[in-house]
């Protein structure tokens, strides 16, 4: 039932005289902190004060519905990061020529659902018909933008050391840098398997999974699909930090259906239908006066099919070291048609094109924990496998950073 004005005239008449006397000795009624608030008689910080009073018991300690609705709290975690990119490119073949501003946008809550269940969602910008991008490019006269779930999983540590994973997460394997197989900004869909075991000095990784790419009728056997398992070890030798590792990524059409996936790869170069990726992988890291990483990449497409079936192989050389704020990291990679599966590669390096190769450099300075700005230059030649054509692609891109 709704008080009347007296009542409320009442109540603030007491409520006043409890301010001046004991400001914190009264649990005071909710509705009329509001309209004391709305019409300024107190302010936020004494509404605030009132307001936690009520959650406090005579011992002047949180109650067990505060403390209730704190550890609640404490399980929750909203994170984000925006990133503002300036882009330029520039093309001596068909690739399209660009000088454009973007944005990526993502923001997530996540929780320890329990002390061994973990979940997560994300929301990012980006158009959702691309795996390789979040960015939006900021034109259409100032519409609204596109945004589409970016994460959606649920992480059960079963077993010490075993990490099972479901629905859309990040990549649970490990890499070295340079995208070469996995854009940084594709998080597959499916479920995958992640055990860490320590062996001596040497910590070793394990992942498998299932991945779906398309779900093509109503049993599992008929989905196209990404079969994946990976060994990595992280050891010390000499005092170098070092990690090592093995992975294979198999590419299924089902049994039942042609592989319809290599549509998306042949718009970025690929023409092969087929895909079975072996990869090798490592990096070091050195005390050189300052600190200094190496790192490489191999692949092999051992089933690489069609015409072009021998271009399967790419590989990636590079170093990076940091001094106080700044980083800088340079590598050179040579990309031949068939050897990734050119949907799901670096969409930056050569517009996403394989036979590609060249160099990328990045220099980033942080200004501070959550704030930092960054270039990366990438001087990429293209072959004449692509429906593009041999030339060179340029591109320069500047970027402000802040994480929240």
């Amino acid at each position: 039932m709704k008080q009347s004005k007296l009542s409320v005239a009442v109540k603030a008449t007491i409520l006043g005289a409890s301010m001046v006397l004991a400001p914190a000795a009264f649990a005071v009624d909710k509705e009329l902190l509001d309209i004391l608030k709305a019409n300024g008689a107190i302010t936020a910080d004494q509404y605030t004060e009132l307001s936690m009073s009520n959650m406090m018991n005579k011992n002047n300690r949180p109650s067990d519905e505060l403390l209730k609705k704190m550890a609640w709290a404490g399980k929750l975690k909203i994170k984000g990061d925006l990133r503002i990119r300036n882009e330029n490119r520039s093309t001596s073949n068909g690739v399209s020529k660009k000088g454009r501003t973007r944005y990526r946008a993502r923001i997530g809550v996540y929780a320890d659902v329990t002390e061994n269940v973990k979940a997560g969602i994300r929301i990012s910008s980006g158009e959702n018909d691309t795996a390789t991008s979040t960015n939006e490019t900021t034109s259409d006269y100032f519409q609204k933008d596109s945004a589409g779930i970016d994460l959606a999983y649920i992480n059960w540590a079963a077993l010490d050391g075993l990490e099972l994973i479901g629905g859309k997460f990040k990549q649970p394997w490990q890499q070295v840098s340079g995208g070469m197989v996995w854009d940084g900004d594709l998080n597959p869909e499916g479920v995958a398997a992640r055990y860490t075991a320590k062996m001596g000095g040497t910590q070793l990784i394990t992942s498998a999974g299932y991945l779906t790419l398309d779900d093509n009728g109503s049993s599992s056997s008929e989905d196209e699909n990404i079969n994946f398992a990976q060994v990595a070890a992280k050891f010390k030798v000499g005092g170098a930090k070092t990690m090592l590792g093995v992975s294979v990524y198999d590419f299924s059409a089902g049994d039942n259906n042609p592989l319809d996936l290599d549509a998306q790869a042949k718009a970025k170069g690929n023409d092969s239908a087929e895909y079975q990726l072996t990869e090798l992988f490592g990096e070091t890291s050195l005390d050189l006066g300052l600190p200094v990483k190496l790192y490489g990449h191999y692949v092999t497409n051992n089933d690489a099919d069609g015409v072009n079936n021998s271009e399967d192989t790419a590989w990636l050389l590079g170093v990076g070291t940091k001094m106080g704020n700044w980083k800088a990291s340079y590598d050179y990679r040579d990309v031949e048609l068939n050897s990734v599966f050119a949907a799901f590669n670096d969409s930056d390096f050569a517009d996403g094109y394989t036979d590609s190769k060249g160099s990328r450099w990045k220099l980033s300075y942080k200004i501070n924990k959550n704030f930092s700005v960054a270039t990366t230059y990438l001087d990429t030649e293209m072959g004449s496998l692509t429906s593009k054509g041999k030339g060179d692609v340029d591109t320069w891109q500047i970027d402000l950073k802040a994480k929240f």
